[in-house]
């Protein structure tokens, strides 16, 4: 993942996407922040990771493959199993859909989304999917039972981006067929 991390290099800014100038729902004026071309005061990844689609859809593959990237072992079998199983247990109220409206009533992996139950949740996909929304519109999942993993880039920082998210994801599961 060469083009991952949580400060620009110079030679990545002419690449990096910028939002529309103006939310095409408010108009009012929108900027994605922090701005990744800046230092930061600290490298925080939950809103803070800069990447591209093909390193990101890397790691999801890594994940999908349970730790593997080709005949190279990232991480441990277990430990993505692990990872990717709902943390939560059955008195915790995840609250994530307050901020996220996409992954209401998901579980809590370590670091991701895990659907928990068939049917309630805004996105299709399957029990066992996993997934993490980026801060400024970006999104990604990976389904097991579908063998598929899916990365979506764009800089939409408002509301806007659960409507992109829920298209996508409805593009995209609808065009599995058996």
């Amino acid at each position: 993942m060469v083009d991952t991390g949580f400060v620009l290099r110079p030679d990545q800014v002419p690449r990096y996407a910028k939002a529309l100038q103006n939310d095409p729902d408010t108009g009012r004026p929108q900027a994605v922040e922090p701005n990744l071309a800046q230092p930061t005061k600290f490298e925080c990844g939950g809103g803070c990771a800069v990447s591209t689609a093909s390193d990101y859809l890397r790691f999801a593959v890594m994940l999908l493959n349970k730790g593997k990237l080709g005949d190279k072992r990232i991480l441990g079998r277990k430990t993505v199993e692990y990872m990717t199983s709902n943390q939560l247990g059955p008195e915790v109220k995840n609250l994530i859909g307050n901020i996220d409206p996409t992954r209401a009533d998901y579980g809590f992996g370590l670091g991701l989304a895990v659907r928990t139950t068939p049917g309630i949740v805004r996105l299709m996909g399957s029990v066992g999917d996993f997934s993490w929304p980026g801060a400024s519109g970006t999104n990604w999942w990976v389904d097991p039972h579908e063998q598929l993993a899916v990365v979506f880039m764009a800089h939409s920082p408002g509301p806007i981006r659960w409507h992109y998210r829920e298209v996508i994801n409805a593009l995209v599961e609808q065009a599995i067929i058996d």
